[in-house]
C-alpha cells in the first residue's frame, strides 16, 4: 500500500452536538478545515482511510482494555455516543487484515475485533469531513482513556511500525488520519481521579459518572507549542520534555489523545506539517485543531 496523505485532527463530539453554541467565526473556521481535509482526501483517491482514534470506555470497557486494537470486520458500527447518530461505516477488510498481520510481524501485539464498533473519535471526524458519504476505513483504536496508557514514545514507535506494515501490504492507496486532543479536561475532579486509580481497582467500584459542563478550560499556549512542534517536524524532541503527569497537569486528561497525533508523526518520520485550523473553543471544551502532513 502507498501512503498518499496524512492528517491529524481533534474529534470531540461537541463539535457537532454543540455546533450552534460556538462563536460562528470559530465554528466556521474549523468546519472549513474539515471540509478542506475531506476534499483533499477525496482528491488523493485512496482505497481506504486508516483512522487512528481512541475509545472512551464504550467499546473496550474495564473488562478488557486494549492498548492498540484494529477492526477487521466488513463494517464498523458507529455506536451513537456523544449525541451523534448511529451509523455503519465500511471497512477495507483486506487492508485491515494485512495491517494486522504486518503489525504483529513488526512486534506490535495488536488486539483485533471481528465485530468492529467505533465511537465518536472516529465518527465525528468522518461526519465533518465527508458528511454521510463515508470512505472505506481501517479503524485502529489506541488507549488514550484508562491508565496505564502507552508511553508517548511507544505511540511514536507504533507509528513507525504502522508505516512499515502498510508499505509491506498489498497494492493500493491509503490516507492515514490520527484523531484526538488537543488540551481539554474531561469531567470534574472526582471523575478524573477515578480514571487515574490503579488498574484493578475501578471495575465494580462506584463510578462517579460523567459531567459535561457548558464551557471548559483550554491551554492555548500548550496547544500552539504542540502544533508548532508537529509542524516543524520536531515531535520527537517535544516528547523528551513531556511526560504523562505534566501533560495531565498542564493540558488536561483529554490531552492524552495527542498520542494519536504522535503516532502520525512516527508514521511520517516527523515530516513537517501545516495547520489547517486551530481554535480554542471553550463551548466545545477543547482546543480544536487540524494539520496536514507534507
Amino acid at each position: 500500500m502507498d501512503i498518499v496523505g496524512a492528517y491529524a485532527c481533534s474529534h470531540a463530539g461537541l463539535l457537532i452536538s454543540r455546533s450552534d453554541d460556538a462563536p460562528a467565526a470559530q465554528r466556521d473556521a474549523i468546519y472549513a478545515a474539515f471540509a478542506e481535509m475531506g476534499r483533499a482526501i477525496r482528491a488523493a483517491k485512496p482505497d481506504a482511510v486508516v483512522l487512528i482514534g481512541t475509545d472512551h470506555g464504550k467499546i473496550y470497557p474495564l473488562t478488557h482494555v486494549a492498548q492498540f486494537a484494529i477492526g477487521v470486520s466488513e463494517t464498523a458500527e458507529g455506536i451513537g455516543d456523544a449525541d451523534l447518530p448511529k451509523c455503519t461505516v465500511p471497512i477495507h477488510q483486506s487492508f485491515a487484515q494485512a495491517i494486522l498481520t504486518g503489525m504483529i510481524d513488526e512486534g506490535v501485539d495488536l488486539s483485533y475485533s471481528e465485530q468492529s464498533r467505533i465511537d465518536h473519535s472516529f465518527v465525528a471526524p468522518l461526519m465533518l469531513a465527508f458528511g454521510d458519504d463515508f470512505p472505506k476505513i481501517v479503524p485502529i483504536a489506541q488507549n488514550c482513556n484508562m491508565p496505564p496508557l502507552p508511553p508517548l514514545k511507544r505511540s511514536y514507535e507504533v507509528g513507525v511500525k504502522l508505516r512499515a506494515a502498510i508499505e509491506a501490504g498489498p497494492s493500493g492507496r491509503v490516507v492515514v488520519v490520527g484523531t484526538g486532543g488537543l488540551s481539554h479536561w474531561v469531567g470534574n475532579a472526582e471523575q478524573q481521579q477515578f480514571r487515574r486509580r490503579p488498574a484493578g481497582t475501578r471495575l465494580g467500584a462506584r463510578s462517579p459518572g460523567m459531567t459535561i459542563d457548558p464551557t471548559g478550560p483550554i491551554n492555548e499556549a500548550f496547544d500552539r507549542d504542540f502544533l508548532a512542534a508537529v509542524c516543524a517536524g520536531t515531535t520527537n524532541a517535544f516528547l523528551r520534555e513531556w511526560d504523562d503527569e505534566r501533560l495531565y497537569t498542564d493540558a488536561g486528561n483529554g490531552a492524552a489523545e495527542i498520542r494519536n497525533w504522535i503516532t502520525l508523526a512516527g508514521l511520517t518520520n516527523d515530516r513537517p506539517a501545516r495547520v489547517l485550523a486551530y481554535e480554542a473553543v471553550s463551548e466545545w471544551l477543547t482546543g480544536t485543531g487540524l494539520v496536514a502532513f507534507s
